[in-house]
């Protein structure tokens, strides 16, 4: 099944590009920003409700928040993009404290596809500084913090603040570079893509974080 995936991954590509194409034909809808961000304007408030949907139930449809969030740049701008995908995010993050705090750890689980012990110990070290940069930084499980802070004892107020100053901080580094990407040689596009470099390596910065990078990394490569 490992040899057989990358080629099934490889053919849903091709079959995604080809019927889109089929469908931007259909409808007279040109590969350009504004003539995409005309026909999204034109479902009127739907338009935005539908991304917003989106973003709030990523997990459960096992989207990734960086495909989901550059979408909203390309269609909505960076500006629109970053405050309805900051939006989605909040509403994402509390959803996924509600449950786990509501339900219970002995019944969510068995049903998450991540490990939430190591997360959960760290929210409760550090508590919602960890959490508001998990959620602000453009690369890592997200998601997986905001369950494990359910777990855990910070309280809901503290939580809120942090998913609140870091969601949109996410979301406009990725609707920033979505507006960018059917123009990929324009200055525009370097700027967001060296904001994305950045801020992704900043975390390197920190020594004791960096060794445990790196002790990590050696550990998965042994036999």
């Amino acid at each position: 099944m490992r040899r057989v995936s990358p080629f099934l991954l490889l053919a849903c590509v091709i079959a995604a590009v080809v019927a889109g194409r089929v469908i931007r034909q259909q409808m007279g809808i040109e590969v350009s920003a504004e003539s995409i961000q005309m026909w999204v304007a034109s479902l009127g408030w739907h338009g935005p409700a539908i991304y917003v949907g989106l973003v709030t139930f990523r997990v459960f449809l096992f989207l990734p928040s960086w495909v989901v969030l550059s979408a909203g740049g390309l269609v909505f701008g960076a500006f629109l993009g970053t405050v309805l995908g900051g939006f989605g995010v909040v509403l994402s993050a509390v959803i996924g404290f509600a449950v786990a705090r509501g339900i219970g750890r002995d019944w969510v689980r068995p049903h998450v596809r991540v490990k939430l012990e190591g997360y959960e110990q760290r929210v409760q070290q550090v508590g919602p500084l960890v959490i508001g940069l998990a959620t602000a930084h453009p690369v890592g499980p997200m998601s997986a913090f905001h369950w494990a802070a359910g777990f855990s004892t910070i309280p809901l107020l503290g939580f809120l603040v942090a998913v609140t100053l870091g969601g949109p901080v996410r979301a406009f580094i990725y609707a920033f570079l979505g507006s960018t990407l059917l123009e990929p040689g324009s200055s525009e596009f370097y700027i967001a893509s060296s904001i994305l470099i950045a801020v992704a390596l900043l975390p390197l910065a920190h020594p004791r974080l960096r060794r445990r990078l790196f002790a990590a990394r050696r550990r998965a490569m042994k036999p």
